[in-house]
């Protein structure tokens, strides 16, 4: 009982520094699995890594489709 909560725990708090890293370079996938593996490394990673420029992407995929 207490391994499955503690297993459910790890997800989760993994699962958190996903979503952190969703709007860095690191991604969702690669901050989740390194938090899964540990989970100060994982923050570590995502606060390290830069910050995506999502108006600047946004301005290229409008570019893209006027032309």
């Amino acid at each position: 009982m207490d391994s499955a909560f503690l297993l459910i725990l790890a997800v989760s708090i993994a699962y958190g520094v996903g979503c952190l890293g969703r709007n860095r370079k690191i991604g969702f996938g690669w901050a989740f699995i390194l938090s899964l593996l540990n989970v100060f490394v994982g923050l570590i990673a995502v606060f390290l890594s830069k910050k995506i420029n999502r108006d600047g992407i946004d301005k290229e995929e409008k570019e893209g489709e006027q032309r």
